[in-house]
């Protein structure tokens, strides 16, 4: 049987929660409300992602317990969703299923719960849980695919997906787009005479230290090996160059404590703005070629096409 925690049922005021009546032990789930929990069941497992799922639960049990809001989060599997307001008064679950944390779940509205409102949401709640750990489960599969176990930071795969679709999006609205590729200097030499151990945590810290210069809409990519590729909305040359300017400075104050014989390592960077004829391959073409030429030309540099 999943398992739902109380966190808080009541109203927040003040900082203070004001706790509801429990319910009493005599009152059990009537056939009418077990088959309504069957039914949402059904329907909310037709459902593999997660944000859906609360879209659909909070719109079939609005005539059972109304609110004007929810916000569900769970920090284990980087997983959020909300709807509408927050209002004074809340009812807050954990929810858990054989021992798998599933996050919590809150719902708000001006006016208090009623005990049997929340009583009627705590039957409504077992609908929810076997539907969210199937999506959160796919969730996680999900992610996984498009995400470098080494870095941390998007893949290739991920790349693929999402590049295209955003040079798109730029050129259907006439948005700035600016695509960066980087290359480490000196990296094979490090991965030859310290090992493939020190490379890996070479690249950790690089991709740290890439990231660091970007913002949040910013999307940054392992392309492979020691090649990143940067993409940047919104942003015009000068943006673009400062950007890639900052990383230089960054990678330069990159130590490989592991390797103190070694000299630091370097960044080569290919930088490039999209153009009126280009689609996703042109563009990528022009950007890896000022990469080439970066490598060619010494090293350490931008090269801007």
């Amino acid at each position: 049987m999943p398992q739902i925690t109380t966190l808080m049922g009541g109203a927040i005021n003040k900082g203070q929660v004001i706790a509801l009546d429990s319910r009493k032990p005599e009152q059990v789930v009537s056939d009418k409300q077990y088959l309504k929990i069957l039914q949402l069941t059904d329907l909310l497992a037709r459902h593999l992602i997660y944000e859906e799922i609360f879209t659909v639960f909070s719109a079939e049990i609005k005539p059972l317990v109304a609110h004007s809001g929810y916000r569900y989060v769970s920090e284990q599997h980087q997983a959020r969703a909300k709807y509408g307001k927050i209002n004074r008064h809340s009812l807050q679950y954990r929810l858990t299923i054989q021992q798998m944390d599933l996050g919590e779940l809150t719902l708000y509205r001006k006016e208090p719960f009623s005990a049997n409102e929340v009583c009627q949401y705590e039957e409504l709640l077992c609908s929810l849980v076997y539907p969210l750990k199937n999506a959160l489960m796919y969730h996680i599969a999900i992610t996984s695919a498009y995400k470098d176990p080494l870095t941390n930071i998007n893949n290739r795969a991920a790349m693929d997906k999402m590049l295209p679709r955003e040079v798109q999006l730029a050129k259907r609205h006439d948005h700035k787009l600016a695509m960066m590729i980087m290359d480490l200097d000196g990296f094979k030499s490090i991965n030859d005479n310290c090992g493939h151990d020190v490379g890996d945590q070479l690249l950790k810290k690089v991709a740290d230290v890439i990231e660091s210069r970007l913002r949040n809409t910013d999307m940054l990519f392992r392309y492979g090996g020691d090649e990143f590729v940067v993409a940047l909305p919104l942003t015009d040359m000068q943006g673009a160059l400062d950007v890639a300017n900052r990383v230089l400075v960054g990678i330069k104050q990159v130590d490989v404590d592991e390797c103190p014989d070694f000299p630091r390592v370097g960044m080569s960077i290919g930088l490039s703005m999209l153009q009126a004829g280009d689609d996703f391959g042109r563009f990528f073409k022009r950007v890896d070629n000022a990469l080439y030429q970066a490598k060619k030309s010494g090293k350490h540099r931008v090269i801007i096409a």
